[in-house]
């Protein structure tokens, strides 16, 4: 409380004779009228007395000496009938002094001046606690309306001004203040989180120091739910998944999905990632379900994703019913083995898995020779020695269908001498062209070269 709100209060009727300094802040208001009041003061005080000192022969100039000596603001004269007044000795030696100087009528008794000093410190040290209060019930309304993390951070940033974020392991709410000041957040597995200030705490305002510390406990309990549901539903997404991939029944499946919140009137597809980080496919994906399994990142999303840039091998299954996703998932799985396999990071999808060229790149390139000599080293040994070119023959004919004449025709050679140069394949391969099997051996063999 400053002085001139004391004096300026209308329920007392305060008469200002010297005005001295009013915007000085009171400690106390005291009543004294002993002849040595020095003693009895310990700094900026209101003095009130009726000047009954003076029948202890002390002087008003002596005595307000003493008041001003000892750190007093002010000193009121307390009338005891109406026609008194303070000695002019005594509002002379304030006015010397710089002590402020009032009147304080018969009716109003000294203690109700205390009362008023006491009542508008009560608001003041009450003003902080009330807004503490008040923080705390912003927080909890609002943790009523929308639980999380980032309902804490709006409450915060709404009353407080300023910038704040929340940081825990690799997710962040909030944006960063620059230059931000990491304040430690307390709690079971909250080793890796932290509010994110833009100045350090202790050169922030008390209030503010105040509000921030009656809101961390807060973001922990808020960290350590979600870190809780998301644990829980990581747990039932990767049972779900494994029903999935062991051919649970239907309803099971389906109902599981649903639980967790995967649109399961849509036809859905299984996506299967491998070497790229969970948040990482999160991010771009944001499919209906994410989870971690053996080396995998396993997903569910909608029959129309789109293609999008992955780091890692991607696997693309087919679309389906929820209920009937296995296939999916096993085509997916596929999939990214033979990305990984070849060691080339992209997408596939299980039509493209389909074609035996897909099948074939997905092998390691040393297997690839192995198998295309074991099965046509016969031909290609006779086209290096004797120039015979019976593989591109061979690659003619079977390309053609088998089309005696038409290959042939491509080849610019006489259809015997193609009849020959088949005939001249079967024997050093031992495989007939007859054989639709041993047509397919030839092929992959081409393939594989």
């Amino acid at each position: 409380m400053l002085l001139h709100e004391l004096l300026d209060d209308p329920a007392l009727g305060l008469e200002v004779l010297v005005p001295g300094r009013t915007d000085r802040p009171v400690r106390w208001v005291h009543s004294i009228e002993v002849a040595d009041p020095g003693e009895f003061l310990r700094g900026g005080e209101v003095v009130l007395t009726t000047g009954a000192w003076q029948r202890l022969g002390q002087t008003p100039a002596a005595w307000v000496a003493e008041v001003a000596g000892a750190g007093a603001i002010a000193i009121g004269f307390g009338r005891l009938l109406p026609a008194d007044e303070p000695p002019a000795e005594l509002v002379a030696a304030a006015t010397e002094r710089g002590l402020t100087c009032f009147v304080v009528p018969v009716a109003v008794p000294f203690v109700q001046l205390a009362e008023a000093f006491v009542a508008a410190k009560r608001v003041e040290w009450e003003a902080p606690l009330r807004s503490q209060l008040e923080h705390h019930g912003a927080i909890v309304a609002a943790l009523c309306a929308e639980r999380g993390v980032d309902s804490v951070l709006r409450v915060l940033r709404r009353r407080l001004r300023i910038e704040v974020a929340v940081v825990a392991g690799t997710t962040t709410h909030g944006p960063v203040p620059e230059a931000g000041c990491p304040v430690a957040l307390i709690g079971e597995g909250l080793a890796d989180a932290s509010l994110v200030l833009p100045r350090p705490l202790a050169e922030l305002d008390v209030d503010v120091q105040a509000a921030v510390s009656s809101a961390m406990p807060f973001l922990a309990l808020e960290l350590e739910r979600e870190r809780a549901v998301r644990a829980t539903e990581q747990r039932y997404a990767w049972e779900v998944v494994e029903w999935i991939a062991t051919g649970a029944p239907a309803a099971s499946v389906t109902a599981r999905l649903e639980l967790l919140g995967v649109p399961v009137e849509r036809r859905l597809r299984c996506l299967v990632v491998r070497g790229a980080a969970p948040d990482a496919v999160a991010s771009v994906l944001a499919p209906y379900l994410l989870v971690e399994r053996a080396d995998d990142v396993v997903c569910l999303v909608g029959e129309d994703v789109s293609r999008v840039a992955v780091a890692g091998y991607v696997g693309v299954g087919q679309a389906a019913a929820a209920g009937e996703l296995r296939v999916s998932l096993l085509q997916a799985r596929h999939a990214a083995d033979a990305l990984a396999a070849r060691g080339v990071e992209g997408w596939l999808t299980h039509e493209q898995l389909a074609s035996p060229a897909v099948l074939l790149a997905a092998q390691d390139p040393a297997v690839l020779r192995a198998l295309a000599h074991t099965v046509l080293g016969g031909v290609l040994d006779s086209d290096r020695d004797r120039g015979t070119e019976l593989v591109v023959s061979l690659r003619a004919f079977l390309d053609g269908g088998g089309r005696w004449q038409e290959t042939a025709d491509a080849l610019h050679v006489h259809i015997n001498t193609l009849r020959h140069r088949m005939k001249r394949v079967e024997e050093l391969t031992g495989r007939s062209l007859a054989s639709t099997a041993d047509r397919v051996d030839l092929f992959l063999a081409l393939r594989a070269l």
